[in-house]
């Protein structure tokens, strides 16, 4: 009920902006149907619509959808937005900007290798005033929207499914499957196949669960999710992306399927990272959830 609420909300208040872009081509003299289809289908470029206020308007809902999930969860359930995060009134800040670190470490390496070795199909595209305006709206709206989808997937439907199943597998497989499905519309899709990129969004699903599970809490997933998308927004873009934007690079060639295997090893390598400095315990996976924890899903004792 609360994440229809939230979808609702989000898809009606929060599709107003974007509503209005939609219609404003016609405004204007000349401008054709085609224009505003190419827009519905966030195909951007096609349309010539211009890629700041797209972003947006694409991230504004996002933000809306956070705020009612923090209303709509506290007058439901009684509960406090910290509590969905982590079980406790605290939030631990210094696990979210580790995890933002550690993954824009290796997102930058991985580009850089990338650079080099396939210089001729990434090409520099800066555009001072445009570049900054981007810049402004990506840091203000993307973490909250990878901090919208980390609330609600990672953090309140793990924690109902948790408790409704006593299984921290079934936390984590529902959810991951639930947040790729959530991208199936996406414009990459079209452009690259379904289950080349759906197998991205799914593994991305599994790796933000199984640390939220095994950290008690969504602080290093939405740092890791909010660098993620920040890079995919603001240093690097593609033709395809969900997130036209005039990002500093852009990639004119990309295979999909070939940066699967660097996701995996790198998904590896940070949850090495997480677990040796966490002291992280993976055999809790397979302990039944306790019938006496009604807060927090994945009890360290």
């Amino acid at each position: 009920m609360v994440l229809f609420f939230c979808f609702v909300i989000a898809n009606t208040i929060g599709s107003i902006p974007l509503f209005i872009a939609m219609m404003a081509p016609f405004a204007h003299h000349g401008a054709e149907i085609n224009d505003a289809t190419a827009i519905s289908k966030l195909d951007f470029s096609t349309a010539g619509f211009d890629f700041n206020l797209s972003l947006a308007c694409l991230l504004f809902p996002f933000a809306l959808m956070l705020i009612a999930a923090f209303f709509i969860i506290k007058h439901i359930h009684g509960r406090s937005w910290k509590e969905v995060i982590n079980g406790t009134n605290r939030i631990r800040w210094s696990r979210f900007f580790f995890g933002m670190m550690v993954w824009g470490i290796i997102s930058a390496i991985l580009f850089i290798i990338s650079y080099f070795t396939e210089s001729e199909t990434i090409s520099f595209q800066f555009q001072p005033v445009k570049f900054l305006i981007l810049l402004v709206i990506a840091l203000l709206f993307i973490p909250l929207q990878s901090s919208c989808e980390e609330f609600l997937f990672r953090g309140y439907l793990a924690q109902g499914i948790a408790s409704w199943t006593k299984s921290r597998w079934w936390a984590l497989v529902v959810p991951s499957v639930l947040f790729g499905l959530l991208h199936a519309a996406n414009p990459e899709i079209k452009e690259y196949g379904f289950f080349v990129m759906m197998s991205q969004y799914v593994f991305l699903g599994f790796l933000f669960g199984l640390m939220t599970i095994l950290d008690d809490g969504i602080e290093l997933a939405m740092g890791v999710h909010s660098i993620n998308n920040l890079f995919g927004a603001v240093l690097v873009n593609y033709k395809g992306s969900a997130l036209q934007t005039y990002a500093l690079f852009e990639i004119t060639e990309i295979n999909p399927a070939e940066e699967i295997l660097p996701l995996v090893v790198s998904g590896i390598v940070v949850m090495a990272i997480f677990a040796y400095k966490y002291k992280w315990n993976f055999g809790i996976m397979h302990k039944k959830v306790s019938n006496r924890d009604t807060i927090n899903y994945v009890p360290t004792s």
